[in-house]
């Protein structure tokens, strides 16, 4: 499809943003910094100007760890912060080597979970000191959890969007998965994923029905014999890296493909029960609501503390889960887990039970977390007043240094600079609150490497008023860089990275704005990314039944199998109209 002139005039200026992100960034960081008079802006900037961008790393360090006088002072501060600490920095820039913070991070955290492992194996054999307590939380554990049924699990599996051993890269979708020359899972898991998989008709179809037969045999024995020759045994892990911040990467460990399957089905059965309870793993509102009330000076003597944990997932001991957990969940988690890890092509069993990647991490750390806190209050003789939402913790105060030292018992460490009992400050679950007011800064993790990033930061940071006064500068310098020709702006909020948000008196004056008569509506362009089509797996043997089986859990008809990374850039034209973002027709310039 030919490009538009349009559309080629915005390849050209990202390829430009592209080679001058560093120096456009430096000129972003001048303005903002010289636009404000405080003594953090001053010393940012000092630090700025000798080139000391490791100092101007530690000391943003240093801020976002700070609680000020005030809420405008304290939002201010860490809105300074925000756009340095985690900003990805030239690798030349600064001191930092963030893979080996990460791999070190990782290795300190199973020499803990030994020595963890080591207590809780005293803990089964003499009576533990604790035990009053630990007993309460197992109790509170078997009673959310329940009898293990596997028959729901089994209803639940699935498989996710993230890579596997053996489908990583771009290509990581459901047909990707099912199609794949082979099948990695763990000798632990290999029977229930033959078995679970047996209940799946169309991957029994798949693996039963011949090259040119029409039809699929029901015998157990050609499914078996199916199943056994595409499986592929892998008893560990990979592990891998990703961006966090400019000082550490975040350890994750790819699953092997089997093991992820049976892993989504727990997870969502974990999920339900803890639903059941009041914890509610899909809406982070009543932490961030609850986080809002502790930092109110009036919330009284007792008033709510946030809790944050360092590197939690990577923190779950072996002996502590066998510990806490009913048998038959443990025994069912323990065989469908990676044992062990591949890294640098070395292969060393885990001390810790799960990893992040794992796909009921999550709502097995939160269910450890819950019943300390149950625990906690029980003791206390207080009420099971908490909320937990992964490693986001959130008690109160009164029976908060108990949470903490049953925390320590079991392996987990806090984050100091993120753990609140005292003051005006909370944070938890993404909301930032100084005696009850929103002091959430703009976090810049991303370079001005695009227009679409430069849309997409100054969208944010206009989005609350009080940020936006900020960066009044900044953003001046920001929109600078966006030739008129792509500056699409509209005046409704969106994507955030498709078009400027303006009022509507800036949108009126708009050379792309236009009243659309059949509509009694504006429109205007902006940028649109959608996804792009697999196109290499609709050739492959059994893709129309990986098709009806997507169909019917129902993934989009338009690209029913995408690349993860990749997607198709467009112009489009859009209007607002009765509610709905309409595209029209006529207006499409392809790329």
């Amino acid at each position: 499809m030919k490009k538009s002139p349009r559309l080629l005039v915005l390849q050209q200026y990202n390829n430009l943003l592209r080679d001058q992100a560093w120096a456009n960034y430096l000129r972003f960081l001048d303005t903002l910094l010289r636009s404000i008079d405080h003594p953090c802006s001053h010393e940012l900037l000092r630090l700025k100007n000798a080139e000391d961008y490791t100092g101007m790393v530690m000391f943003a360090d240093y801020i976002s760890s700070t609680v000020f006088q005030t809420a405008a002072e304290h939002r201010l501060c860490n809105q300074l912060s925000a756009v340095v600490r985690k900003y990805p920095f030239p690798k030349d820039r600064v001191m930092f080597d963030p893979r080996k913070q990460a791999f070190e991070t990782f290795l300190k955290s199973e020499r803990k979970c030994s020595r963890v492992n080591k207590r809780f194996r005293l803990f089964a054999l003499l009576r533990s000191p604790h035990e009053s307590a630990l007993s309460s939380a197992r109790s509170w554990i078997h009673y959310v959890l329940g009898d293990l049924n596997l028959a729901s699990v089994m209803e639940h599996c699935n498989f996710g969007p993230g890579a596997s051993i053996g489908v990583h890269g771009s290509a990581t979708n459901s047909a990707r998965k099912i199609l794949a020359e082979s099948w990695s899972v763990s000798p632990s898991a290999f029977y229930y994923a033959r078995g679970f998989l047996k209940d799946d008709v169309h991957i029994r179809e798949y693996l039963s029905r011949g090259a040119r037969s029409r039809f699929f045999s029901f015998d157990n024995e050609s499914f078996n014999t199916g199943f056994d020759s595409k499986a592929r045994l892998v008893d560990y892990n990979n592990i891998s890296f990703v961006p966090k911040t400019v000082k550490t990467e975040r350890t994750i460990a790819v699953e092997p493909l089997l093991n992820g399957y049976l892993q989504k089905g727990l997870d969502v059965l974990m999920r339900q029960k803890l639903k059941r309870v009041g914890v509610n793993l899909d809406d982070q509102s009543r932490n961030q609501e609850l986080a809002r009330l502790g930092s109110l000076p009036d919330e009284g003597n007792d008033p709510y503390v946030t809790i944050d944990l360092s590197s939690a997932s990577d923190s779950i001991s072996i002996n502590l889960c066998r510990y806490m957990l009913p048998c038959d969940w443990f025994s069912f988690m323990d065989q469908i887990r990676s044992r062990s890890y591949l890294i640098d092509g070395t292969c060393s069993p885990y001390e810790k039970f799960t990893t992040m990647g794992n796909g009921f991490c999550f709502p097995l750390e939160t269910l450890l977390f819950a019943s300390l806190c149950h625990a906690a209050s029980t003791e206390m003789k207080k009420p099971s007043d908490f909320s937990v939402y992964g490693d986001d913790i959130i008690v109160r105060r009164s029976v908060a240094d108990r949470v903490l030292g049953l925390l320590r018992i079991c392996g987990f460490t806090a984050n100091r600079d993120k753990t609140f009992l005292e003051g005006p400050f909370r944070e938890s679950c993404g909301a930032d609150w100084f005696e009850g007011i929103d002091v959430r800064p703009v976090t810049l993790d991303y370079s001005f490497d695009s227009i679409e990033s430069i849309f997409k930061f100054c969208n944010l940071a206009r989005r609350k008023s009080v940020i936006s006064l900020i960066f009044s500068e900044a953003l001046e310098f920001l929109e600078s860089l966006i030739p008129p020709s792509l500056m699409f702006q509209r005046p409704y909020p969106g994507n955030v990275d498709t078009a400027l948000e303006v009022p509507l008196d800036v949108f009126l004056s708009s050379p792309f704005s236009r009243w659309q008569r059949n509509l009694q509506a504006f429109s205007w362009l902006e940028i649109s990314k959608s996804a792009f089509l697999d196109y290499p797996i609709t050739h492959s043997k059994g893709y129309e039944l990986a098709l009806i089986r997507g169909a019917l859990l129902g993934i989009q008809s338009r690209t029913p199998f995408a690349e993860r990374r990749k997607v198709r850039t467009k112009i489009r034209r859009v209007s607002y109209a009765g509610g709905w973002s309409l595209y029209l027709p006529g207006v499409l310039l392809s790329g």
